[in-house]
């Protein structure tokens, strides 16, 4: 049995504690990994590292990476520092799991791409909506053809992070404003749509790259005259196209009047469609009967209900957050180093995501001009 993996944690907010409580008491997890150096700049978090036993608490990121027998590290930081971090720890030998987005520049993706490729090291990211089960699911069927050719795909995050920007994470448009690392970049470019959307039209093992974008945003939703995100948008949808010349849409919004909050995927093939419009809830399943239609022009076919039992059959259950995905991303990567073989999420796959993202961001800012999307491939 390989002794456990020795992790350095970067960031030790919200993220970095729930990572932290997965990898040491998840039974999938378990044992897996010991967490020997942690580091954030915050003095809040100092203090909760300190607490932690037989846990260096580093100076300095480089500190951090100077810890004797560091294999491993997982980045919880705000977003605009992932890339440095990322492809300095790729540089320095360890293997590297990060938190979305991976980077929010478009250079900066080449750079943790190049990193990884030229170090030898594992990179993840943990983009843990692309392992929910209903997301999985739908990778399955496109992956197995048992829809057919992959048409079209809708994706959605609609979520009100507001708390993000108030004082004590809560309150209404009279309490305090506080900056966010939000406000760095537009929705889409979070990756919770994106991610998922890929591999709902080509499955797990290889997501379908978008390659042209047109995109819309704006600043509706919020209280005033501008959202309380600015400078970043309060809501985006876009039309990507794939090689193949399939369409995805995906929607993601900082500001919505919705609760509970709306996770959503849907895929059509030329066999058959599935279609959850709300992740965690039942969805269904319909498959044509070759190309007959009914008088009432109704295509014939089977409809199923797709709920948690048949979901479990391709997907076992597994404790923790967002229906298990944090825990499957998490063992994939830690998988990956111990076999010897690229976790699923490396650093190419990860950069097809957040590319889309970022010129789908440009686009909107363009007044929905239409552009092209840089894709990587091995």
């Amino acid at each position: 049995m390989r002794k456990p993996l020795n992790i350095g944690l970067v960031g030790y907010g919200l993220n970095g504690v729930q990572q932290k409580s997965e990898l040491e008491y998840n039974p999938l997890l378990k044992g897996d990994t010991k967490l020997i150096v942690g580091y954030d700049p915050d003095n809040l978090a100092q203090e909760r590292l300190k607490k932690l036993e037989n846990v260096k608490v580093a100076n300095s990121f480089e500190d951090l990476l100077d810890t004797s027998n560091l294999e491993a590290i997982l980045i919880s930081s705000p977003p605009q520092y992932h890339a440095d971090q990322a492809v300095t720890a790729l540089e320095s030998g360890l293997h590297v799991f990060s938190e979305i987005p991976m980077a929010i520049k478009s250079e900066e993706l080449e750079r943790i791409v190049d990193a990884e490729e030229t170090s030898g090291k594992f990179y993840q990211l943990g983009e843990n909506y692309c392992y929910i089960p209903e997301i999985l699911y739908a990778g399955f069927l496109t992956s197995t053809k048992k829809i057919g050719t992959t048409v079209y795909a809708e994706s959605e995050y609609l979520h009100d992070v507001t708390y993000r920007w108030r004082e004590g994470s809560y309150g209404d448009a009279n309490t305090t404003r506080i900056d966010s690392w939000y406000q760095l970049f537009d929705p889409l470019m979070y990756a919770h749509t994106i991610g998922p959307a890929q591999v709902a039209m080509g499955g797990l093992e290889d997501p379908m790259p978008f390659i042209e974008v047109v995109s819309y945003a704006n600043d509706l939703g919020d209280f005033g005259e501008r959202p309380i995100c600015y400078p970043a948008k309060a809501f985006q949808v876009a039309l990507f196209k794939t090689e193949s010349g399939a369409i995805a849409k995906c929607a993601n919004a900082y500001i919505i009047a919705r609760e509970p909050p709306r996770l959503s995927i849907q895929v059509v093939g030329a066999l058959g469609t599935y279609e959850c419009h709300q992740i965690g809830k039942p969805g269904y399943l319909f498959l044509a009967e070759d190309h007959k239609v009914s008088l009432s022009h109704h295509r014939k076919g089977k409809k199923s209900k797709i709920d948690s039992k048949i979901l479990s059959k391709l997907t076992p259950p597994v404790s923790g957050d967002h229906f298990g995905g944090d825990v499957r991303v998490l063992k994939d990567w830690l998988l990956s180093i111990k076999n010897g073989k690229k976790p699923v999420l490396s650093a190419k796959v990860g950069a097809n995501f957040c590319m889309a993202g970022i010129i789908a961001s440009k686009s909107a800012r363009s007044n929905g001009k239409s552009l092209n999307i840089k894709t990587f491939t091995d």
